[in-house]
């Protein structure tokens, strides 16, 4: 077989590869909608979620799949932050396939650009998961208002 044969079979290989199990943030990407409200945070602290789905998100938990990603603290002190995900890291990321089916990102990042509570949340994602593969993109995460009762 020909050098440039090879060469050319070893790169389409690559390309559907890497392309087979991405997944984009964003408009005309798969997970279009993003959502962000209060969560409990460790002792009872502040943190808030960021959801991310193919379906508008009108209600916690979304319908159908989706990704949460968890954070500590507030807004305001991880804004212009990029906080890695990772097994050992305070923010964390799930895939979730259905309401019983889910998996924890084995790494990447979550970068808040701007927002506050209340209002939209505006970043960028970099995830990658076992199974579901690559996510990533930038977002706008309208907030859901809701009371969270910690305990």
């Amino acid at each position: 077989m020909s050098l440039f044969r090879w060469s050319g079979l070893a790169l389409t290989a690559t390309l559907l590869l890497g392309c087979s199990s991405d997944w984009v943030v964003g408009p005309s990407g798969h997970f279009d909608h993003a959502a962000a409200t209060f969560s409990c945070g460790p002792a009872d602290g502040p943190a808030f979620t960021i959801y991310l789905a193919p379906d508008p998100i009108t209600s916690l938990q979304p319908a159908g799949v989706f990704v949460r990603v968890y954070v500590p603290g507030t807004i305001a002190e991880n804004s212009g932050t990029t906080l890695p995900i990772s097994s050992h890291s305070n923010a964390g990321a799930w895939f979730h396939a259905n309401p019983t089916d889910y998996e924890i990102a084995t790494g990447g990042f979550l970068r808040i650009d701007s927002g506050s509570e209340g209002s939209t949340i505006e970043g960028e994602v970099d995830l990658r998961f076992p199974n579901a593969g690559h996510l990533h993109g930038a977002f706008r995460a309208d907030w859901i208002p809701t009371h969270v009762g910690c305990v």
